[in-house]
C-alpha cells in the first residue's frame, strides 16, 4: 500500500514555498509598490514584505492545502475552491499587513482604508500564490510503484518452475515458462527463496536455473547463455571460471 502524502504537505515544499516567498518579499520590499518606496529605509520595507509574505505563505499554503483536499475528496471542481480559499486567505492577511503596515508607519492609517489592504494584499500575493497553485494543481501525479508480492505467493510460482531471476532496481523479476512477474527484493533474499533449485548467480543483476540452460552464445569476448522461453542472460567475467568449473560452459566458451 502507498503511503498518502502529509494532508498539509511536507516540510519540503513548505521550505520551497517560503523560499519563494523570501525572494519576492526582498524584491517588493527594494521595489516598493503601490507608494511604498516612500515609507522608511529600504530595510524596515524589506522586513515588512518579508514578514508579510511569510504569514501569506502559511494562510494561504494551508487553506489551498485544504481546499485541494476537500474538492478532490467528493470529487468536486478544484477552482471554485481554490477561488474561496484565495479570498478568504487575502482576508485574513490583509489583517496582518494593514497592523504590521501602521505598526512601523502609523501615518498610513490616515491613507489606506481596509479595502486598500485587502486589494493590496491580494494582488502583490499573486506570484507566489501563482507558484502554489501551478505545483498542486497542474503537476502530474507520480504513479505508485509495482505492488511488492512475496516469491511464491501464487501457486504457479513454485521454486521449480523458475528459469532465472533479473535485479529491477528495488525489485526482482521472476521469470518462468508461463511468463514473469515482479517480486520484492533484496536479490539475494529471493534468491535463498528458492531453496534447492540448482542455479548460479551469472552476473551482478541474473541468476539462472542450470536446468533453463538450452547453449551458450559467444559474441567476441561477450558470453550469454540461451535459456528455454526466448531468454537470455549475459555472463560476467567474474563468472566465467566459476561456470567452467561448474560444467556449465565448455573449455573453448
Amino acid at each position: 500500500m502507498t503511503a498518502k502524502p502529509p494532508l498539509l504537505g511536507t516540510a519540503r515544499e513548505w521550505a520551497v514555498d517560503l523560499g519563494v516567498a523570501t525572494a519576492v518579499g526582498v524584491f517588493f520590499g527594494l521595489v516598493g509598490p503601490f507608494g511604498s518606496y516612500f515609507n522608511g529605509t529600504p530595510a524596515s520595507r524589506v522586513l515588512h514584505f518579508v514578514v508579510c509574505f511569510w504569514v501569506g505563505c502559511l494562510i494561504f499554503g494551508t487553506l489551498i492545502r485544504l481546499s485541494l483536499a476537500g474538492a478532490r475528496r467528493v470529487n468536486a471542481p478544484v477552482w471554485p475552491a481554490l477561488a474561496v480559499a484565495v479570498l478568504a486567505g487575502g482576508g485574513l492577511l490583509s489583517v496582518f499587513v494593514g497592523w504590521l503596515g501602521t505598526l512601523l508607519w502609523p501615518d498610513l492609517k490616515r491613507v489606506l482604508t481596509p479595502a486598500d489592504w485587502y486589494s493590496q494584499s491580494l494582488v502583490l500575493s499573486a506570484p507566489v500564490l501563482a507558484f502554489m497553485v501551478v505545483r498542486r494543481v497542474l503537476r502530474k501525479p507520480v504513479p505508485p510503484p509495482p505492488a511488492p508480492v512475496e516469491i511464491g505467493a501464487a501457486p504457479v510460482d513454485q521454486a521449480s518452475d523458475v528459469l532465472c531471476l533479473r535485479m529491477e532496481d528495488h525489485y526482482v523479476r521472476v521469470h518462468t515458462a508461463t511468463g514473469s512477474r515482479l517480486v520484492a527484493g533484496p536479490f539475494e533474499r529471493v534468491i535463498a527463496g528458492l531453496g534447492d533449485l540448482e542455479g548460479m548467480r551469472v552476473h551482478r543483476s541474473w541468476w539462472v536455473a542450470r536446468a533453463a540452460v538450452a547453449g551458450v552464445v559467444v559474441d567476441g569476448r561477450n558470453l550469454r547463455l540461451a535459456l528455454r522461453g526466448d531468454l537470455s542472460a549475459p555472463v560476467s567475467r567474474a563468472s566465467v571460471a566459476r561456470l567452467r568449473e561448474a560444467g556449465w560452459l565448455a573449455a573453448g566458451d
